[in-house]
């Protein structure tokens, strides 16, 4: 007996010391030496980069590490080579930095910067080549109307019970001169950022593929906005309050976009005083509304002089393929959209949800971040929360000037109580 008891102990304490060894020496995570390189945009030559940063989020994580990094050269160049030394993982990687480079015999600072999503980090000595693009944090007289607020999430009634048609965007005229908003467009992507396909061919560089797109209407000076002052973009300009106490009255609204449904089950609603949208294109046939869940991004820009919905429709198309990677095999997948160019592009924001953020639809020029209502898919506490830009600064005027560094993630309050009257201050 005592022998079993002895042998008992032994093995108890046997057991007990290898789990104290694993749990105080767990195993570490190896280390990765990786060389990346910042290519100047083609139009940049005799450049020379100083204060870079790079940051690194582990998408796996969710850590995320602010390195600084100085060029493996120096003298003018258009191009720079750091090195990194992080930990193996997938990450999203972006470089920011100062840039001086000649322009027609002057020399020019800016801000360069280069994003890679999705990017894995494993191995010996990988190499990564991020496109830098220029970006200069400027508001004020330079600025130009920006996407303020954005309500996707829709209300919910007393019942608990989903509410839709309450849906709205807020624009702000955000310099310090009075700006028009006939011809601006407001666009919904056409992928989600919570799954990546590789899609070809793959535009993102050059345009915005879109899904949903609804135009002002006007001439070119029918609808002025004074500076700090903004206009309502709603779905139905009704009462929305006679029917759900939690929603909002938004028959005072600007512009509402109205669908010719082909369903008679789902019909839209118009409200004959407010000014309807320019509706150019949408994937459905019925009703449109933005994703309830911040599956999608959104663009605003303004449609160019000569251009109109016939000629857009005529000369914008898009046509991608992707692959479906399933259990069941690969299948090939094909679909049809519209494309915004970039240049036309005022603003941009990419919306997603904490756990599910896959990358960004938006050429990281236009939006390097992404903002959320929703820490999970299907966040019932996302009802009556918006998307809402943070306030810059105040002139000497007194107009307030919203933040717009191009970086969602910085520039907008997640989960903002949603407020189509809301005043900035």
């Amino acid at each position: 007996m005592r022998n079993n008891y002895l042998y008992l102990f032994l093995v108890f304490t046997l057991l007990f010391g290898v789990s104290s060894c694993n749990d105080d020496d767990p195993t570490p995570i190896p280390q990765v030496t990786v060389s990346v390189t910042l290519n100047a945009p083609d139009s940049v030559s005799n450049a020379v980069v100083s204060n870079v940063v790079a940051t690194l989020k582990n998408i796996t994580t969710g850590r995320a590490s602010e390195i600084d990094v100085i060029p493996a050269e120096t003298g003018a160049s258009t191009s720079f080579n750091f090195t990194l030394t992080v930990e193996e993982g997938l990450y999203n990687m972006t470089l920011e930095g100062d840039i001086t480079y000649a322009f027609h015999d002057q020399q020019i600072t800016s801000k360069i910067r280069g994003y890679k999503g999705n990017v894995e980090l494993t191995g010996t000595n990988p190499s990564i080549s991020l496109e830098g693009f220029l970006h200069n944090n400027t508001v004020g007289e330079k600025g130009n109307f920006v996407l303020a607020e954005i309500f996707f999430t829709g209300t919910e009634t007393p019942e608990k019970k989903q509410y839709t048609g309450d849906k709205y965007f807020r624009i702000y005229n955000n310099s310090s001169d009075t700006l028009y908003a006939d011809r601006l467009m407001i666009a919904e992507s056409e992928f989600t950022t919570v799954k990546k396909y590789n899609y070809d061919p793959d535009i993102m560089k050059d345009a915005f593929a879109a899904g949903a797109i609804y135009v002002v209407p006007g001439t070119g000076k029918d609808y002025p906005v004074l500076p700090g002052k903004s206009i309502l973009i709603v779905d139905n300009a009704i009462n929305h309050t006679e029917a759900n106490p939690s929603s909002f009255d938004l028959t005072k609204a600007d512009f509402e976009w109205y669908d010719e449904s082909t369903n008679p089950n789902f019909m839209d609603v118009n409200n004959p005083d407010v000014p309807d949208m320019d509706k150019y294109y949408c994937y459905t046939t019925t009703i449109w509304g933005p994703h309830n869940r911040g599956f999608k991004s959104y663009v605003l820009a303004r449609v160019p002089e000569g251009v109109n919905k016939d000629s857009y429709l005529r000369n914008y198309p898009y046509h991608y393929e992707y692959e479906m990677v399933l259990p069941a095999g690969t299948f090939p997948m094909e679909g049809d959209c519209y494309k915004i160019p970039n240049e036309w592009v005022l603003d941009a924001v990419n919306c997603s949800i904490e756990s599910n953020f896959v990358w960004l639809v938006t050429a990281p020029s236009l939006d390097l971040g992404w903002t959320y209502c929703g820490s999970v898919d299907q966040d019932a506490s996302r009802y009556g929360k918006s998307v809402r830009r943070k306030v810059a600064s105040t002139t000497a005027d007194g107009i307030v000037l919203l933040q717009d560094t191009n970086n969602s993630a910085a520039d907008f309050e997640a989960e903002a109580k949603a407020d189509p009257f809301y005043i900035f201050k």
